[in-house]
């Protein structure tokens, strides 16, 4: 069975979606067989693609609509949405 999600993500750390960020994301998604999209302002990327991210330059605070269509969306989706919670690894304690 293949799932289709959709959800917004938020944008949290302070460079907005910069290099490391687009390399944390591509890296996450290395072991996921899904089709991952993320789109800005109309521009819809390859989150597999690191120059593709950094092609839609979000910056702090931008919604980032994800669509994720594959055997494994959930656990995709789930390891996404924490990489957004957590800032990529910047967040500063």
């Amino acid at each position: 069975m293949v799932d289709k999600l959709e959800t917004v993500l938020k944008v949290k750390n302070n460079m907005g979606l910069h290099v490391r960020p687009a390399s944390h994301i591509a890296k996450l998604l290395e072991g996921s067989h899904s089709k991952v999209t993320m789109t800005y302002k109309g521009e819809s990327v390859n989150a597999r693609s690191i120059m593709s991210i950094m092609i839609l330059a979000a910056p702090k605070n931008a919604k980032i609509h994800i669509s994720v269509e594959g055997k494994d969306a959930r656990e995709t989706m789930e390891v996404l949405a924490q990489a957004f919670e957590t800032q990529f690894g910047e967040k500063k304690f």
